[in-house]
């Protein structure tokens, strides 16, 4: 046999322990590396003394360390033990003293590996069990099931909630008191930035646009980084980042106010030229018209702004209905004009409507609109046409969703159309778009993505509504949902693609709903 190596022994007994899927413990290597060890002939320090030990015990004692296979000085002590003042001769209650101990042994090593790696609650709680059990009369197979929930959990502990601190200063993650040390200094060097951090929220606050809605993601992007790092509004980077999204904004902000209102200034001023007429033919009113009109005066064109100039308009209705019975037979001759300004604001509520109709987001669950939907469809068709580039649609509707209105009012419905939205909004792609379609029912454009893919997004996102939790006030609600795909490569236009989606929304809900329609099979 050609000379074995200490490196070629601990690369085998690294390979053996992935054969035998154990894991990469101190206890676990030391076993495997001495049985390795001895297949070549060697021997380790532990195995030496073990070796030594045993050849001091006398009789039946030897005989049995020897049929027992000790590996470790640990197994030897446990042996010892469990014999001490129990005689010579191995009986079965022996072996099992034994096989106790050693499971013991084992379960100890465990509680201390975990204990290395605390600050958890589950490992508290977990310890506090193990405690309760080590306090009552237990057997090996007790022992060796606390043993394997101790095991798991360090399997699968992940301390990577702790990562955040690292922006904080905290540089020691393996001592819980230095880390305290590392960000209690942090928030000393804060305190003395405090000017900047005391800004911060009320920043991010005035980054808002005040009338555009097309800007959301920008700003969640700008502001995510501004809250991960307040002191970095210092750099020149984010200032200028900042900046652009500044001009940005204003430039959306102006486009929006002369698309949607660009015409209320004519209509005010309209209205301004009549009651100054009005008021003319009056003495006894003029007084009155004039407050009238400085309350038109004193309109802004803001965000908000649509809704009061509606409210003052129809104050100034009113008001002029009250003064044309004052004015008597004098007002009387000025009642055509009175109707026309009705017809002015019947005219201008019927353009506000219009304009809130045009809104690309959906007010509820601040998805798209429907309309915002079918202009995102025809894009995407343009570009089938053009480049050939596939794409599916996932018509989505949640299931029995009159009876959660039915059962716990519309606002627990409004609360669940808001959070099935977000669900949604959370796992598709930045290509791609939810919108909206009416009622309980969305849809989600899926470009350059085939049927199955199409299908096993749809399914996930099924499964990951079947598993959350609706709470509305103390109660929680079941929620899932039924889905239709298809996709542009199987239909002749965007339309026949829009009602075989239909029509597979259509089949899952026939089938049972809470499932996906067409069925993949690999």
């Amino acid at each position: 046999m050609a000379a074995v190596t200490v490196s070629q022994i601990v690369k085998e007994a690294l390979t053996e322990i992935k054969n035998r899927h154990l894991m990469l413990t101190p206890e676990n290597y030391t076993d495997v590396f001495n049985e390795i060890s001895k297949k070549y002939g060697f021997s380790t320090e532990e195995s030496r003394k073990i070796e030594k030990y045993i050849s001091r015990l006398g009789g039946e004692y030897k005989n049995q360390a020897l049929s027992l296979n000790i590996k470790t000085v640990d197994e030897f002590v446990a042996f010892m033990t469990a014999r001490l003042g129990r005689g010579t001769s191995a009986t079965k209650s022996n072996e099992d003293d034994v096989k106790t101990n050693q499971s013991l042994n084992a379960f100890a090593r465990r509680i201390l590996q975990a204990v290395s790696i605390l600050h958890n609650k589950d490992a508290k709680a977990l310890a506090e069990q193990g405690m309760q059990l080590l306090a009552k009369k237990y057997d090996p197979q007790t022992l060796d099931t606390m043993r394997e929930r101790w095991f798991d959990f360090v399997s699968s502990y992940n301390d990577e909630y702790l990562d955040f601190l690292k922006y904080y200063g905290v540089k020691s993650f393996d001592d819980l008191q230095e880390m305290s040390k590392e960000l209690e200094n942090f928030l000393t060097v804060k305190n003395e930035n405090s000017g900047i951090a005391a800004i911060t929220e009320l920043f991010i606050k005035m980054l808002e646009p005040s009338i555009t809605t097309e800007l959301g993601d920008k700003l969640d992007e700008l502001t995510g980084i501004i809250k991960k790092n307040p002191l970095g509004l210092s750099e020149q980077d984010l200032q200028d980042k900042i900046s652009s999204f500044v001009d940005l904004r204003i430039e959306k902000d102006r486009a929006e106010i002369k698309e949607k209102v660009g015409s209320l200034n004519v209509v005010l001023g309209t209205i301004g030229d009549k009651i100054s007429d009005i008021a003319a033919s009056s003495k006894t009113s003029s007084l009155k018209m004039q407050d009238i009109q400085n309350n038109l005066k004193d309109v802004t064109l803001n965000r908000t702004g649509i809704e009061q100039i509606r409210t003052i308009l129809l104050n100034v209705a009113s008001a002029l209905e009250i003064e044309s019975r004052e004015f008597g037979n004098e007002m009387n001759k000025k009642q055509q004009t009175i109707s026309e300004l009705k017809e002015r604001v019947s005219s201008l509520e019927k353009e506000l409507e219009a304009a809130k109709l045009e809104s690309k987001e959906d007010f509820l669950t601040k998805v798209a609109t429907k309309r915002a939907l079918m202009s995102e469809l025809q894009k995407i068709e343009d570009a089938y046409k053009r480049y050939g580039i596939d794409y599916s649609l996932c018509f989505v509707d949640i299931d029995f969703f009159k009876k959660i209105n039915d059962g716990y009012g519309h606002d627990a419905g409004d609360v669940i159309l808001s959070a099935v939205a977000q669900l949604l909004k959370k796992h598709v792609r930045k290509i791609d778009f939810i919108g909206r379609y009416g009622g309980e029912e969305f849809i989600v454009l899926l470009p350059n993505t085939n049927l199955n893919d199409a299908v096993k997004f749809a399914d996930k996102v099924r499964s990951v509504i079947e598993g959350f939790k609706f709470i509305y006030k103390d109660d929680r609600i079941k929620v899932t949902i039924s889905a239709g795909v298809a996709t542009r490569s199987a239909n002749i236009n965007e339309t026949l693609t829009l009602e075989s989606a239909d029509k597979m929304l259509y089949s899952s809900k026939q089938n049972g709903r809470n499932q996906v329609m067409p069925k993949i099979i690999e």
